[in-house]
């Protein structure tokens, strides 16, 4: 591996470490507002109805970000072995610019398009089909 490439996915490390202790503080702070909603309840249908939607977004958000802490966790487990980087699928050098727009891929552009092309031929279901809120948040859909 090229020097500049190894330091230059050393930094990324970096950026996943933070990325996953911010979510681990997202996670906290949504577990404390649905507490604190709880507490927070009155006894009129009107209330119960609020927290209950409440309640549903929190979870769906907390359940986005859960997905997300796990995809960090299995790209940082792959410093480990000096895998990260490398496509699960062709086991080519994904490209750093790719990387940078998304530390946790694990897959080059293309592999993660032909993924997807079985998948929808397949009828399948991407397990990320679920992940708008990470679109929303200026990610891309490639993973």
């Amino acid at each position: 591996m090229a020097k500049s490439r190894k330091k230059e996915l050393e930094e990324l490390k970096l950026v996943l470490l933070d990325k996953r202790k911010k979510i681990l503080e997202d996670l906290e702070s949504l577990e404390q507002s649905s507490v604190e909603s709880l507490e927070e309840i009155s006894g009129d249908d009107a209330d119960h109805a609020s927290l209950e939607i409440t309640q549903k977004s929190l979870t769906k958000l907390g359940t986005r970000q859960r997905k997300l802490l796990q995809k960090i966790d299995h790209a940082l487990a792959k410093f480990e072995d000096d895998t990260y980087g490398i496509c699960e699928l062709t086991g080519e050098e994904i490209p750093i610019a790719r990387l940078r727009a998304r530390p946790e891929a694990q897959y080059t552009v293309e592999a993660k398009e032909e993924l997807e092309r079985k998948e929808k031929n397949f009828g399948g279901h991407s397990e990320d089909e679920d992940d708008l809120s990470l679109f929303e948040e200026g990610e891309t859909s490639e993973e």
